[in-house]
C-alpha cells in the first residue's frame, strides 16, 4: 500500500472516541450486509478494505486490542474478522489473549492470534501516519502525557514541540535492482534504504491523505530525535522507536 491510497480520508473525526463510534458502526454495518449477501465466511465484499483501512489508522494499538476484544465477543462478526481486521497473528494484542479465539478458523495455517513478546506492527498491518523526506513511514503508538482515554486526539494529530512519542517505521521493500538504483543516486537516496538510527533527526510529514484531513494548515514538516529503536527483527523493515521532537 502507498502512502496515499486510504479509501478516505477522516477530517470528521477529532477524538479517539469519535474513532470508535465509526469503527463500531462500520463493523456492524459490514458484517450485517454480509449476512444480507450470504457471504461464504473470510470473503470479502464491498465496503470490508475501507474499514480494515480505518482500524489501523485511526487507533492506536491499546484501543485497538479494547476494540477487538468486544467485537470478537460477538460470534456473528467471526467469519468477518479477516476481512475487517486482517489475518492473525495481531501485533496489537498480548500473550494472554491467545485463547480468545482459535487463529486457524480466521486464517488457514494460523496457529497463533498474539505474539508471545509485546511487537512493532507488522508490514503488511502498517498504515502510516507520517512519512520522512527519504520515504520512510510513520506510525504513530502513543504521546508522552496522553491518558490513554478515549478522549484523545487521533494518534497523529496536534503534536507538541519538546514532546516524546512512540512511533513504528518501516522502511518500503523494493527489488534489488530498486535498491542499487537508489544506492548509486546518491546519500540521500540511498538513507530511505534503512531504518533510522539512534541520534538521527528525521523530518516527518504527514501522508498525503491525511494532510487532506488535518486541521493543520502549516506544511513544514516535523523534526525528530530517535532517542531509542528496536528492530522488530533481525533483518526486519520494521522498528519501533522513541521520538522527541526538536
Amino acid at each position: 500500500m502507498t502512502a496515499s491510497a486510504y479509501p478516505r480520508p477522516f477530517g470528521s473525526l477529532t477524538t479517539v472516541r469519535a474513532a470508535l463510534s465509526h469503527l463500531g458502526e462500520s463493523f456492524s454495518d459490514q458484517v450485517r450486509e454480509a449476512s444480507v449477501q450470504l457471504a461464504p465466511p473470510n470473503a470479502p465484499i464491498p465496503g470490508d478494505r475501507e474499514v480494515r483501512e480505518a482500524f489501523w489508522v485511526l487507533l492506536p494499538p491499546d484501543l485497538q486490542r479494547q476494540f477487538f476484544l468486544r467485537v470478537a465477543g460477538d460470534r456473528r462478526a467471526w467469519p468477518r474478522l479477516k476481512t475487517l481486521i486482517g489475518n492473525p497473528p495481531y501485533s496489537f494484542l498480548r500473550a494472554e489473549d491467545e485463547g480468545v479465539l482459535r487463529a486457524g478458523g480466521i486464517c488457514k495455517r494460523r496457529a497463533r492470534m498474539a505474539h508471545a513478546e509485546p511487537t512493532a506492527t507488522s508490514y503488511v498491518e502498517f498504515r502510516p501516519h507520517y512519512e520522512d523526506l527519504v520515504g520512510r513511514q510513520y506510525r504513530i503508538l502513543h504521546r508522552e502525557g496522553d491518558a490513554r482515554s478515549v478522549d484523545e486526539r487521533l494518534p497523529w494529530a496536534d503534536l507538541a514541540s519538546g514532546a516524546h512519542f512512540a512511533a513504528d517505521v518501516r522502511v518500503r521493500k523494493r527489488s534489488l535492482d530498486a535498491k542499487r538504483a537508489a544506492l548509486r543516486e546518491g546519500p540521500i537516496a540511498a538513507a530511505g534504504l534503512a531504518l533510522p538510527r539512534v541520534g538521527d533527526v528525521v523530518a516527518l510529514q504527514l501522508v498525503p491523505a491525511l494532510r487532506a484531513s488535518s486541521s493543520s494548515s502549516s506544511s513544514e514538516p516535523l523534526r525528530a530525535r530517535v532517542v531509542h529503536g528496536r528492530q522488530r527483527a533481525v533483518g526486519s523493515p520494521v522498528a519501533r522507536l522513541v521520538l522527541k521532537l526538536v
